[in-house]
């Protein structure tokens, strides 16, 4: 009976019926309490409506029952990026189900990853301004720095001592300074990370037998709708003949967990 009333639920949420289905998995989950799917079928529910409290009292429940459940997972880590209250929290969830998609074929495992650059991206805006706020603190403070004459005892004795070279490290203050903003602040991507058909940073990076490497969907939309050929090297290419960059995307993944501001930023 409960897994009749999910399969009613499933029909109803496909046509758009969010009532019929949630009522459809409710009674599902009284009759058999046990079942994760249940709570998470109902999450996508709310989760439709943005009914953030509600999907976040699914999924916990879900996660209780089943703590691999990538979709639950998934949801609470959307749920709580959307209400805000826990950035961290959210990353976490939303890093869990990625690293579980690793032992599972998911068809939503895109929109994970997208939504978990989303919220690194959300978390590093809402932290933007008090960053930018003690750069320009350490900024000034290092100005003040290098302006006042510092009480520096030169070894002149000649006793094979270190000596102190106050240009050098006001140099070496500068250099650091230019590293923390280039950090902190958004600056151009590198052009290596960028796709030569989007021009946008690649998430799924492929190389073609020539060499050259694009993003995976921009490249098969070319082979789609332009022609089977290398849309720089103009020589044909077919689907099968494409190689995940892995090295490059594992260097992508590293540089978006430092620059969170990259992700669909305009290059």
């Amino acid at each position: 009976m409960a897994d009749a009333l999910k399969k009613h639920g499933n029909e109803c949420f496909a046509k758009g019926k969010l009532d019929a289905a949630i009522e459809a998995y409710s009674e599902a989950i009284c009759l058999e309490p046990s079942n994760a799917i249940y709570r998470t079928n109902r999450a996508m529910c709310h989760m439709k409506r943005e009914n953030w409290p509600q999907v976040v009292h699914d999924t916990q429940a879900a996660l209780v029952l089943d703590s691999t459940s990538i979709k639950a997972h998934y949801l609470l880590g959307l749920a709580l990026g959307s209400i805000g209250s826990s950035h961290d929290e959210g990353i976490g969830h939303l890093k869990r189900a990625l690293d579980l998609c690793k032992e599972a074929t998911v068809s939503y495992k895109e929109d994970i990853l997208r939504a978990l650059l989303s919220l690194r991206k959300r978390k590093w805006e809402a932290g933007r301004h008090t960053a930018e706020a003690r750069l320009q603190d350490a900024q000034a403070l290092a100005a003040q720095f290098m302006r006042e004459p510092m009480d520096v005892q030169q070894d002149e004795g000649g006793d094979g001592g270190p000596t102190f070279d106050i240009q050098q490290a006001q140099a070496c203050m500068v250099e650091a300074l230019e590293m923390l903003s280039r950090r902190t602040l958004p600056h151009r991507v590198p052009d290596h990370m960028c796709c030569q058909i989007s021009m946008e940073l690649m998430l799924e990076p492929v190389t073609t037998p020539c060499g050259i490497t694009y993003e995976r969907k921009a490249l098969l939309e070319h082979l789609k709708k332009v022609g089977k050929f290398d849309p720089i090297s103009r020589k044909p290419l077919d689907v099968h003949q494409l190689a995940p960059n892995l090295a490059l995307k594992e260097v992508i993944s590293q540089y978006l967990e430092q620059h969170p501001w990259a992700y669909e930023c305009n290059l």
